[in-house]
């Protein structure tokens, strides 16, 4: 039996992880100058009533366009085999590109996508394999402008471990009765489990298969700018590791841009330096518009 959806308010659950908000209808249909569909990645483990503050964000910004979130639990991003994690993401491919041509039989999408850690930046991976298994591989899917939030981090896995369960734990200590370092402490045994089996299987780290993926011409737009926003604070990704990354998208080919924030932590830019944050965003899809157009 499928997981029960987490109840999440405005929003329609599609399954247990996707869940969709319509556009106010008085603003349809959307101006030709914004986003039609907006699809926002959680962070792992991020909750509704945390989520909400980005979603209520974007429907200020864009009140005509639809907003899909996906709600993922990072054990779902370190452990979930990756053919289900692709199959996961075809309900979200399905709401937005139903027709063979993946396309809208009303107007063409412009679709904005917004990934959240590592855990978003998977999901994001997964769902570009997806639209193509759905649409075809020499089919890529339709976006405009990608928002990286605190992603991608470092993909050694010594070096990044200690940091992988510290995330792990902020978003299931509640869960559990003693002190937050012992809910650290097993998820940090977990992860050196679950690494040391995939060495043995030959298993990619989902990790390495996400970055993977969203450097393969075959498979992502490469015309499609993509917006990283960072800061030097973040506990969880090292912004070093995350220039890093940022550098090898550029020699790949796919156009990049960075935005550091002053003294935010992980997935809190937003929270910290608002103006900066939609400012940033809204200026870049409006440049993406005018460089496709």
């Amino acid at each position: 039996m499928a997981p029960k959806p987490i109840p999440f308010p405005g929003f329609t659950p599609i399954t247990d992880r996707v869940y969709l908000r319509n556009g106010h209808e008085k603003a349809k249909p959307a101006p030709a100058n914004e986003p039609t569909t907006i699809i926002i990645y959680g962070w792992g483990d991020g909750m509704p009533k945390n989520v909400s503050k980005y979603t209520d964000g974007f429907h200020e910004l864009y009140p005509s366009a639809r907003i899909l979130v996906v709600l993922s639990k990072t054990f779902h991003a370190s452990s979930q085999p990756l053919d289900d994690r692709i199959e996961a993401m075809k309900p979200l491919v399905d709401t937005i590109f139903p027709t063979p041509s993946g396309s809208s039989p009303e107007e063409p999408e412009r679709v904005l996508i917004h990934a959240m850690s590592n855990t978003g930046g998977i999901f994001l991976a997964a769902t570009f394999v997806a639209y193509q298994q759905r649409h075809g591989t020499d089919k890529k899917f339709p976006h405009q402008l990608l928002v990286c939030d605190s992603t991608p981090g470092g993909l050694h896995f010594p070096s990044q471990v200690a940091r992988w369960s510290r995330a792990m734990a902020v978003g299931t200590a509640k869960f559990f009765p003693w002190p937050f370092i012992i809910t650290q402490a097993l998820w940090y045994v977990y992860l050196w489990a679950n690494w040391a089996l995939e060495q043995l299987k030959g298993t990619e780290p989902s990790g390495n298969w996400a970055v993977r993926t969203c450097l393969d011409h075959s498979i992502c737009p490469s015309d499609v700018t993509r917006l990283y926003l960072y800061s030097k604070e973040d506990e969880i990704i090292w912004w070093e590791d995350l220039e890093e990354n940022v550098a090898n998208v550029k020699v790949q080919g796919f156009p990049a841009e960075l935005e550091m924030f002053d003294g935010s932590p992980h997935v809190g830019h937003m929270r910290l330096h608002p103006e900066q944050y939609w400012n940033r965003i809204t200026n870049c899809w409006k440049e993406t518009l005018k460089t496709l157009n």
